[in-house]
């Protein structure tokens, strides 16, 4: 039938059904009515497609609704919201980024890497911004052949220095060196640091910027273990030399390497006298990541009254979290008896979930674990 019978209207039943027919195949009950207006000529001549496309907001409102349930706490219903909304269109970069988040969140880095991968051409002027958030997505993998390839193509200082820092976990300082010397802004203090590392004369300092690097890119066990033997080396001229084997102390009680970080407290030559206790309470902390409870609170409670409560109880709420999987109970006996954010987490790490909501602060967290975790 031509178009001109279509629009004349000889046959009004033929018409109506018609009509009837094209709303039906887009998914509406439009009854026989007779709709004489534009959008049912589109329908009748371009087909459904067009129809839907004047109804739909692109996926908005769907990643409007999962920005309202992160901000709720409400992550499996953020990602639902993010999933509808990229499944109905494919090329928002919002809808596909968060996608990607709660993706890489729940540590699923091919879901997450595949769909930043899919809206990289479609992304425009945000293309740096994707490759940035592939540099991340492959940090958390462990790929840092792909950290600095994506870090490098974005341009972007964080994924120049994400970059810097997958070349010298690679041993490759020069071309680390060169990326570094690029980075700007914010993150200018960070890339200089390494530079400074990597110019030293000594090989001890030199080589401790790989180690550095392995930290910050999350290879956190190994890059303890490179400095168990590397940092008790280090020059004692140095200044921030006990600081450093402090710090890595505390870090190898957090991945479990309690024999390398008593090896790293013994290297110390001495602390102002005003910081003396920090040595102690990363002893006791190193106690705990052992499963030494006893020894750990006990060094614990004989530094109350002596140094600041705030401290005092950074330290209990930290040996918690580093003894939470193996003695639920002490750690929920060290971090119980605070409120904060971090005491939530030690006491929802311990499995003590209601505890941990009890003792969170009113925000996010709280909305997290109010939504069930």
């Amino acid at each position: 039938m031509s178009l001109a019978v279509r629009l004349a209207g000889r046959n009004t039943l033929a018409r109506d059904f018609r009509i009837w027919w094209a709303c039906s195949r887009c998914g509406f009950d439009c009854g026989l009515e007779v709709w004489v207006n534009v959008l049912v000529l589109l329908v009748l001549l371009s087909g459904c497609s067009v129809f839907e496309g004047l109804f739909s907001d692109g996926g908005e409102a769907d990643v409007k609704a999962a920005d309202a349930a992160l901000q709720a706490g409400d992550l499996p219903e953020a990602a639902e919201k993010f999933e509808s909304a990229l499944a109905g269109n494919p090329e928002n970069v919002d809808a596909a980024t968060g996608v990607a988040a709660l993706a890489l969140m729940r540590g699923d880095t091919d879901r997450a890497d595949a769909v930043l991968d899919a809206i990289q051409p479609l992304s425009g002027e945000r293309e740096s911004e994707i490759l940035m958030r592939r540099a991340m997505v492959a940090q958390r993998a462990g790929d840092f052949e792909r950290v600095w390839q994506f870090g490098k193509a974005s341009g972007q200082p964080a994924g120049l220095l994400l970059a810097g820092e997958a070349m010298l976990a690679e041993g490759e300082r020069i071309q680390a060196r060169t990326l570094l010397s690029t980075v700007s802004g914010t993150l200018q203090a960070t890339a200089q640091a390494y530079i400074d590392l990597i110019d030293s004369d000594d090989p001890i300092v030199a080589g401790f910027s790989e180690a550095q690097a392995l930290w910050s890119l999350g290879a956190r066990d190994v890059a303890v273990r490179s400095v168990g033997d590397l940092l008790p080396r280090f020059p004692e001229s140095r200044p921030d030399r006990d600081q450093m084997l402090l710090k890595w102390a505390s870090r190898a009680a957090s991945v479990g390497e309690s024999t390398i970080g008593m090896d790293l407290l013994d290297a110390m030559k001495g602390l102002p006298e005003g910081q003396r206790w920090r040595k102690r309470v990363t002893r006791a902390i190193i106690h705990c990541s052992a499963g030494r409870s006893a020894q750990c609170v006990k060094i614990l409670d004989s530094l109350e009254g002596k140094i600041r409560a705030d401290a005092l109880a950074d330290a209990r709420v930290t040996a918690a979290m580093v003894i939470a999987k193996k003695d639920p109970a002490t750690a929920k006996a060290l971090a119980g008896r605070y409120r904060s954010n971090a005491a939530a987490r030690a006491l929802y790490a311990a499995g003590f979930k209601d505890d941990a909501a009890a003792a969170a602060l009113d925000g996010a967290y709280l909305k997290y674990l109010q939504a069930g975790g």
